[in-house]
């Protein structure tokens, strides 16, 4: 089995693990609860803007630091292998 299909696999049983969990649901304590109940439609409009911007600062922190991760695996990739520059430079020599 390939790296790939490996990885594809892993996700999906990740998911549905996920989406089955019974524990998904229960978020929040019965406090929280009952106080954005009684609030009505302004202060369940209010709770969902703030979960959305409560959202973009960790999922920006992740997305860099996978970024980075991928750019330092490249940069250590090249270091690792130097021959692959140094083919591209025999072969400009040559002609």
């Amino acid at each position: 089995m390939n790296c790939g299909m490996r990885r594809a696999l892993q996700v999906v049983a990740w998911s549905a693990l996920l989406l089955i969990s019974p524990n998904l649901f229960a978020q929040g304590c019965a406090s929280c609860y009952t106080t954005a109940a009684a609030g009505g439609s302004q202060t369940a409009h209010a709770l969902r803007t703030g979960i959305l911007l409560l959202l973009f600062p960790p999922t920006l922190i992740f997305v860099g630091i996978i970024l980075t991760l991928q750019r330092w695996k490249a940069a250590d990739r090249r270091l690792l292998n130097p021959a692959h520059e140094l083919e591209f430079s025999e072969s400009e020599e040559i002609e």
